[in-house]
């Protein structure tokens, strides 16, 4: 923190694994520098937070802990309009119930910098810019540009549909009334330049060479998650997979118990995290060397993992190229199948369709990924990006970039 003064450095993430994990490793690191962290947040990830050195911010979210409304038959490979319509609807609500107590924070104790969560950090971006303050956006997924995004190239939406426009005007009224020099369309879309944190190496965005150097490829940002809880392995001579669908879009005991039925026979152990939601009676003819848990800490079983069958969110995702491991993927949603794809393009794992799956073709499907050694060989590839790529340490240099610096 050569030339620096201390600096106080708000984060803001809306409360979901998928977003405040991420950033985790972040914070951890400026505290570790030095600098005071404020992380707001919700009481659920309050633990997380200040395992980092971080103070937690507390507020009251309208989306904290709501499990998935829809089924997965529902869930198109594609999305649409009504999709994004009710994703906008919600951050509106949100923002709105968020920005006030927001912006007294930020006033009773203002922050040099502010770092959020993009796209969907509306709150946190415009009390920043109520307040004139620096805002560092950073991704938790793949960046977006004029020249390629996930709503341009991914997706069947129509940005005139009834819907979206009802929003567009709601966010209208919005911006009108706090008075932020931003229209509605780029608080909607995100930052779409620099400087900005993403969360993956650059050899793993789609189009990464096309990005300007202001857009700062940092890598997975692990942190310690010693909130996470224990987990200790008896052996290691054999195989170890691990099977989890996340924390949103995981009650299917049907998958589940397609994975027990996989695996039973194999000589390899098992350990499945099957959530809240699915109930481990329910699942028949569980043999010894599988393991079912509603949670487990993830980064220390990726740590002796092999293989990883995973729902395929950006974070578990980079967590397992973290450690090596390859994947078989089995997308829940439209944007994991964004990153499933992306995870078959560059050979790192294999892709299921959801509604396809049975016992025999998902162990056909890890039995051929753990066989094939030009895979592992990708993998580690992969892995040396994410090493050069620079994590938690070359995103508080990004952070320190921004702060004023001490006169000499």
């Amino acid at each position: 923190m050569s030339g620096l003064r201390p600096a106080h450095i708000a984060f803001f993430a809306l409360p979901g694994h998928g977003h405040v994990n991420p950033a985790l490793g972040v914070a951890e690191e400026l505290t570790r520098r030095g600098h005071r962290v404020s992380f707001a947040t919700t009481g659920r990830f309050a633990a997380a937070v200040a395992g980092t050195g971080a103070a937690p911010l507390l507020y009251e979210s309208t989306m904290d802990g709501l499990p998935a409304d829809d089924s997965a038959e529902d869930r198109p490979d594609r999305f649409g309009s009504a999709d994004l319509a009710k994703v906008l609807r919600d951050l509106l609500r949100e923002t709105v119930a968020v920005l006030g107590p927001l912006d007294r924070a930020f006033a009773a104790d203002r922050p040099d910098l502010v770092v959020y969560d993009d796209p969907s950090g509306w709150a946190a971006r415009l009390a920043a810019a109520r307040r004139g303050i620096t805002a560092l956006p950073y991704r938790t997924t793949f960046a977006a540009s004029a020249d390629w995004s996930l709503a341009s190239d991914r997706t069947d939406v129509d940005p005139l549909h009834p819907e979206i426009m009802r929003v567009f005007h709601g966010v209208a009224k919005l911006l009108d009334r706090v008075k932020v020099p931003l229209g509605p369309k780029e608080l909607m879309t995100g930052s779409e330049s620099g400087p900005a944190l993403v969360f993956l190496p650059r050899e793993f965005q789609f189009h990464g060479e096309t990005f300007g150097d202001d857009v700062h490829f940092v890598g997975p940002c692990l942190g310690r998650r010693a909130t996470d809880g224990e987990w200790s392995r008896a052996g290691g001579e054999r195989p170890l997979v691990l099977v989890s669908l996340g924390t949103i879009h995981n009650d299917d005991v049907g998958f589940f118990q397609k994975c027990v039925d996989a695996f039973a026979g194999l000589p390899w152990d098992v350990v499945m995290a099957v959530g809240d939601r699915v109930d481990p009676a329910r699942l028949s003819g569980v043999p010894g060397h599988v393991e079912v848990r509603a949670h487990v800490p993830q980064l220390q079983v990726l740590r002796e993992a092999n293989l990883f069958v995973t729902h395929a969110g950006m974070g578990s995702v980079m967590e397992a190229l973290s450690f090596g491991v390859p994947m078989v993927a089995i997308p829940q949603m439209s944007e994991q199948r964004a990153n499933a794809d992306r995870l078959a393009e560059l050979g790192l794992g294999v892709t299921l369709p959801r509604g396809e799956i049975t016992a025999e073709i998902l162990r056909d499907a890890a039995v051929g990924v753990l066989a094939e050694p030009s895979r592992a060989q990708r993998v580690q590839e992969m892995r040396e990006h994410i090493r050069r790529a620079g994590g938690a340490p070359a995103a508080a240099d990004v952070v320190e970039s921004l702060l004023v610096r001490e006169a000499p």
